[in-house]
């Protein structure tokens, strides 16, 4: 090659970035090590790749956030995060790195790197070649370093604040800030002090400086730092250093990026060929019509394709404000069930992303049930949206990535039908068209290749996810800076913001903050939200929303009185400081009024309810507090009603089974299925139906009831269970039963009825799921309904839910319950506290001013010490307050002795289907097979995943009789029982099984520890300590 094509000298070519193969144990392989990438072309490929990110799919929103915060304008915003993408491996250009030592076997493993650097004549001082594993320092660390001495030698006056703040990116481009190694402090110091100032180290460090610096032209936007001296914010270190991640992750893929030696001349078309061959969207653009006079009936007909649609005043209201919240902000919609608050929230996040130039859309539900159930409608409003600007701007329908951000998101079937395609908007590279998977032309949305994954997927253009993934953005775990760039790009909508306790509100508060920093717009969405809850949501969105030093003029969150006013919206953006802007929604003329009825907690009480059942039709549902009391109900009731006529429901099911469940339902008391006396059993509503479940009847979905019968519990989830009970107005009173066509909510699960003069007593199952203090105010405020008034849907939902949280209940509940609920307060602050303590651990908290960098804010990394969890996985029982489980997947087995648990297993099938499909029969494999099931067919034996009873999670309260943990020893139990080709599936490799064996017809158990597992696809998993059995 030239010399005037060359990169760099050869000196500095000596580095390297990318070894290429990795198995060097040939002269062959190791020939073809030698080619592997220098660290010169790696940083320029980098920082090319973060030009085309911020070019072409960077949210110009998240630019323009970017230049607020440091100070620069657009241009040399660009800049300058293009060369701290590029500079990002500057740590690689050092003696410990560069030349592998301790990653040697037998002196030979990497020492064609070693040689080259040998060749050049560079000195190797002893004193930086760590001999020990633990005294080793991170490239990533050795980059902040030589960036602090870089910056302060090379820009005049830059101050150390903002010099350490701006080579904190480097050091976190691993996920992990450089600050968090104290141990390699030493190393990382001392190359700066054993290096002489004429080391050929430091001048190949200077050289790559000087490339990066006048490739990416941000000599101006270092100067301009320089001057006015404000350091980086910990909050746009953060969302850069994610933005770095991205660039060096897609610029390491050799995929897109091959190894060799490029000369200068090839850069330009490397970069092309590289960007085509990633082949990301172009951004996605909110296109709704802003025009005032625009009615907003037009604006949902064309987003859903609704016809003439007449809406409800809430859906007007929605519209109204979000035109007016210009700069963007958050909003908080707060209306009954069932009144449209998903499309609201669809239409008010395009008009917020078109206000703050974002480029999607991010919607949160609690559990996995209601983020299926939402994924449908989101995708559906998608494809109205790009069809419909396409049209109006006469051009081909653009395709945008969609991803479902949570663990079982496979096993999703809308999800899994999506198209998957490695290339979305360019011309496939020359010579790679046959190994590249296109969409087909007219395709709106489709599953991006390289973002797969929780990390990658948050980065695609919609994102439907459970709320773990939103919280998680302010939990110290590796690689939150990604999780952070994929929502600060969007629109967030977290729905039915109630849903979270004292600990996981915690963590939504800090991620407001987080995303208020980056000014991401915010819509929450409850039905029945505590205005103590909203308010502090709204003050910590608030507080994030401020730049530099100078506060927002934030006003008094607290209220004198209760404001009662619902349905209500209430708006919050920079303009207005940060104060609340409450818009009242107009109470629906005609309000729906459900009887409350009190019954006692006996079976016989039950069947006196479904009495009609027995001679009419109809269908009812029974919701349990806990899974025991529930499948308790079903084996009664299939009992008097036949078990074909009654359905079990709850989250110890496997996935497989609680997909065909939800499915079923849908089908049967979906929106779409309706009964006639004229075709009885053949309508599509059942003739007979009673379904029992626990609470993922309340949150996850579009089910109608004839009646119901509940558990006592929090008054607002009372309310949610309700919004089951007659909710589809589109049926007609013919289509229930005449005993059934008031509607009626049962209430049961209290051990002592209250009154003015007396207190209630509750259940300990109740009183250990639910708050003991909410437990006692809800029922205060419901005694009236209790003795007879009907409760209005959805004027009392304000009053009942308000009163019920307010901070002290004192003078609302009966003298003669003041000793038991002064008790059961002083619990509940003790536990609120303790949350919030416990929140605190591993919480990304908020930057106090004497917090300068990311590793400030990280002292309390979450790390899988337990390597048996992924960080996902300990991730999501942090943010949500729960112990360590094991998932296991549920098999049949046949052993070679039946019956001796100790036998090996000779073959294994699936569990059967709920629908009686003999499918799962046919699926039979032979334990002692060399290779693994197809991928299909491990797909179909993943999908039989369950988690284990609370009993078995990793706490020290559940214990063995000899005091061991029962998690331990549930887990060295079934290591011992792996299927052994299943280590060479992508899908099944390090999965646990759960070896069921047939005892009778339909029966399936098996003894786990001390415990006997037995499941049915009627009742699910039980456990059964065989001490209480009878």
């Amino acid at each position: 090659m030239p010399e005037s094509d060359r990169l760099s000298t050869s000196a500095t070519a000596a580095f390297w970035a990318k070894t290429g193969i990795r198995d060097s144990s040939t002269e062959e392989n190791k020939e073809s090590l030698s080619e592997g990438l220098s660290l010169v072309q790696h940083m320029l490929d980098t920082g090319s790749v973060a030009a085309q990110l911020w070019d072409t799919w960077l949210a110009p929103g998240l630019q323009k956030r970017f230049s607020e915060h440091l100070r620069l304008s657009m241009a040399d915003t660009r800049a300058l995060v293009c060369w701290l993408a590029a500079t990002h491996d500057m740590g690689k250009a050092t003696p410990e790195f560069a030349c592998q030592f301790g990653k040697q076997e037998n002196g030979k493993h990497l020492s064609v790197y070693r040689e080259r650097i040998e060749q050049e004549k560079f000195d190797i001082p002893e004193g930086l070649i760590p001999s020990k594993k633990d005294a080793q320092c991170p490239h990533s660390k050795y980059s902040q370093s030589i960036l602090i001495d870089l910056l302060t030698k090379n820009v005049v006056g830059m101050p150390p604040e903002v010099i350490i703040t701006l080579a904190s990116i480097s050091g976190a481009h691993h996920g992990i800030p450089a600050g968090y190694f104290p141990k390699s402090d030493s190393l990382s110091n001392r190359i700066l002090n054993d290096l002489s100032p004429k080391s050929k180290w430091r001048a190949s460090w200077q050289e790559l400086y000087d490339i990066t610096l006048e490739r990416f032209g941000a000599s101006s936007a270092l100067q301009q730092l320089a001057q006015h001296g404000q350091a980086i914010p910990v909050s746009a270190q953060f969302c850069i250093t994610g933005f770095v991640i991205m660039s060096d992750w897609i610029a390491s893929n050799p995929d897109f990026f091959p190894m060799g030696t490029f000369g200068s001349a090839e850069q330009e078309q490397r970069a092309r060929i590289g960007w085509q061959a990633l082949g990301l969207e172009q951004r996605w653009t909110a296109a709704l019509d802003t025009n005032p006079d625009t009615p907003a009936a037009d604006l949902y007909a064309s987003r859903f394709g609704w016809s003439n649609p007449t809406l409800r005043p809430m859906q007007e209201v929605v519209v109204e404000a979000a035109r007016s919240m210009q700069s963007g902000g958050m909003m908080c919609i707060e209306a009954p069930m069932g009144q449209g608050k998903t499309e609201a929230g669809l239409i008010a996040a395009e008009f917020l992303a078109q206000a703050t130039g974002r480029t999607g859309v991010a919607f949160a539900a609690p559990t996995q049930a209601t983020s299926n159930a939402l994924f449908d409608r989101v995708a559906e409003w998608v494809k109205y949206q790009t069809a419909d600007v396409a049209q109006e701007q006469g051009e081909a329908i653009e395709p945008h990535s969609m991803f479902l951000g949570h663990s079982k998101n496979r096993f999703n079937k809308s999800y899994e039908a999506l198209s998957e395609a490695d290339i979305f908007d360019e011309s496939p590279t020359p010579g790679r068209e046959n190994n590249r998977k296109m969409l087909r032309p007219g395709t709106s949305l489709a599953r991006h290749s390289w973002l797969s994954g929780t990390k990658k997927g948050l980065l695609s253009s919609f994102v439907v996810c459970t709320i773990d993934q939103v919280l998680m953005t302010a939990l110290q775990a590796r690689h939150v800076m990604l999780r952070y760039l994929g929502l600060a790009s969007k629109v967030v909508i977290i729905d039915e913001v109630h849903a979270y306790d004292a600990y996981m509100s915690k963590y939504l508060s800090t991620a407001l903050y987080w995303l208020g920093q980056m000014n991401a717009p915010v819509i929450l969405m409850s039905a029945t939200l505590p205005s103590d809850i909203r308010n502090e949501l709204m003050k910590s969105y608030a507080k994030g929303l401020k730049i530099g030093t100078k506060p927002l003029k934030l006003t008094t969150y607290s209220h004198p009185t209760l404001d009662l006013d619902y349905p209500v919206i209430h708006t919050l953006t920079a303009e207005d400081n940060g104060t609340p802007k409450k818009w009242k929604v107009e109470q629906p003329a005609e309000q729906t009024e459900i009887e409350l009825k009190l019954i006692d907690d006996s079976p016989k009480s039950v069947l006196h309810v479904l009495e009609p059942l027995a001679n009419d039709h109809g269908c009812a549902a029974i919701i349990c507090n806990t899974v025991g009391r529930a499948q308790e109900m079903h084996a009664f009731l299939s009992e008097q009603f036949g078990e074909e006529h009654v359905i079990l429901t709850h989250s110890r099911f496997t996935a497989t089974h609680r997909a065909e469940q939800e499915e079923l339902l849908v089908s049967k008391l979906g929106k779409k299925a309706h009964y006639s006396e004229a075709d009885g059993e053949d309508s599509s509503r059942p003739h007979r139906l009673i379904v029992v479940g626990t609470q993922v009847i309340e949150q996850s979905l579009d089910l109608d009831f004839d009646v119901m019968i509940t558990d006592f519990a929090p008054v607002d989830l009372v309310l949610q269970r309700m919004g089951r009970l007659h909710r589809h107005d589109s049926r007609s009173s013919s289509e229930r039963t005449p005993a059934y066509r008031k509607p009626v909510c049962y209430v049961r699960g209290v051990e002592t009825f209250g009154s003015q003069d007396k207190r209630p007593r509750f259940p300990d199952g109740s009183k250990a799921v639910y708050e003991p203090k909410i437990l006692f105010s809800s029922y205060a405020q419901l005694l009236p309904h209790f003795d007879g008034e009907p409760i209005r849907i959805p004027a009392d939902i304000s009053p009942l839910v308000q009163k019920s949280y307010q901070k002290s209940m004192s003078d609302e509940i009966p003298k003669s319950w003041a000793g038991g609920y002064m008790s059961a307060e002083q619990e509940y602050l003790q536990n609120q506290k303790n949350a919030i303590t416990r929140a605190s651990n591993y919480l990304l908290r908020v930057p106090t001013p004497d917090d300068r960098t990311m590793a400030d804010c990280m002292q309390h990394l979450l790390k899988p010490d337990d390597l048996r969890f992924s960080d996902e996985q300990i991730g999501e029982a942090k943010v949500r307050d729960t112990d360590a489980s094991l998932e296991v997947i549920a098999i049949v087995v046949e052993r070679d002795q039946p019956g001796n648990p100790k036998s090996a297993i000779k073959s294994y099938r699936l569990l059967p289907s709920i629908n009686g499909t003999d499918e799962a029969d046919s699926l039979r494999f032979n334990a002692s097979d060399k290779v693994p099931p197809e991928y299909q067919q491990s797909m179909q034996l993943a999908a039989s995943s369950i988690r284990l009873p609370y009993q078995y999670s990793d706490t020290p309260n559940h214990c063995l009789e000899d005091g061991t943990p029962r998690f331990n020893a549930a887990l060295e139990q079934l290591d011992e029982k792996r299927i052994k080709n299943w280590k060479d599936s992508f899908v099944l490799k390090r999965q646990l099984i759960l070896p069921f064996e047939e005892v009778e017809a339909g029966v399936y158990s098996y003894r786990l520890c001390d415990y006997e597992l037995v499941y049915t696809t009627q009742l699910g998993l039980q456990s059964i300590d065989p001490k209480n059995k009878n």
